[in-house]
């Protein structure tokens, strides 16, 4: 068993290397995604039917880079007010980008809790979306964001749409 431990500890140990010796991108959008980031957005809500709605959401994620890719798992925390209620999501998220240049399409998942008042439900939330953002030097950037989320039991499911600022980061 010694032999095969041996080899995989070695494959390991060449792969790390590999990537800690390879060239990091210079673009404005591999340095706006990688290491600590955090947003805070404004989004309006979409839902099946009656009105339209909006909220705040708060972000973070901690980019690091596989290969041309930045894998980035982070928490959301949103806050929405819809068809008179009051919406409350905490979310684990995972996010992949890829900086092309001055272009940054990602896609992200999200799963967690979340509750809504007048009736008082709760139960599992979940998150799928994308967006592209766009990054005109390296502390500004505009882009767009959909994503798809809703609460499991509740009858909460909405289309979320925002487009995307980003300032000094």
């Amino acid at each position: 068993m010694r032999p095969w431990t041996s080899a995989l500890l070695g494959a390991i140990g060449v792969s790390s290397s590999s990537v800690a010796g390879a060239q990091v991108p210079d673009t404005p959008a591999w340095s706006a995604n990688v290491d600590q980031v955090t947003g805070l957005g404004v989004a309006i809500l979409v839902p099946d039917e009656g009105s339209v709605g909006g909220g705040l959401e708060l972000s973070t994620r901690y980019g690091f880079p596989v290969g041309p890719v930045i894998l980035a798992p982070g928490a959301r925390m949103a806050g929405y007010y819809l068809q008179d209620r009051l919406i409350g999501l905490l979310l684990g998220t995972g996010r992949a980008t890829l900086p092309l240049g001055p272009l940054a399409p990602f896609v992200q998942v999200g799963g967690g809790a979340g509750g809504l008042s007048n009736p008082g439900d709760g139960g599992p939330a979940w998150l799928v979306g994308g967006g592209l953002m766009i990054h005109f030097g390296y502390h500004v950037a505009v882009g767009a964001e959909v994503s798809w989320q809703g609460i499991a039991g509740t009858g909460f499911e909405v289309l979320s749409i925002g487009p995307s600022l980003v300032i000094g980061g």
